[in-house]
């Protein structure tokens, strides 16, 4: 009866630290997803090509660790702009809430705002 009982201990130890949380992602994987996250906004606003820039605009994206943005990113007004802004906006709040779970420290410098979106051979670049 004893060792019923020690054998019945330890089945019910065994599966209360099975069941831990282990949703959690690692900070690796929670930045492969941020990555991920900004390849898409890259690609969204880079499927246009850039010939004529008053079709043209920029918004900022990502948050840095001590605030504001970590830099621009220009995008055509032909594609989607609810799911591209929508994207920006998933982005910079993933990255705050990284920033603050992962103690995140940065330079606190801010980038310079553009004046306009100019197009170049195709792409879009800045004017400052």
């Amino acid at each position: 009866m004893k060792k019923l009982k020690i054998f019945g201990l330890n089945f019910l130890l065994v599966i209360f630290f099975s069941c831990g949380n282990n949703n959690e992602l690692t900070k690796k994987q929670e930045n492969q997803n941020l990555i991920q996250l900004f390849s898409e906004i890259e690609r969204l606003a880079n499927s246009e090509s850039c010939t004529d820039s008053s079709e043209w605009t920029f918004t900022d994206y990502g948050s840095k660790a001590c605030g504001g943005p970590v830099g621009f990113i220009a995008y055509s007004r032909n594609i989607d702009t609810k799911i591209f802004l929508k994207k920006i906006d998933e982005y910079k709040i993933a990255q705050q809430e990284f920033n603050i779970k992962w103690g995140i420290m940065s330079d606190c410098s801010t980038p310079l705002e553009p004046s306009r979106v100019l197009c170049e051979n195709g792409s879009a670049v800045f004017e400052y």
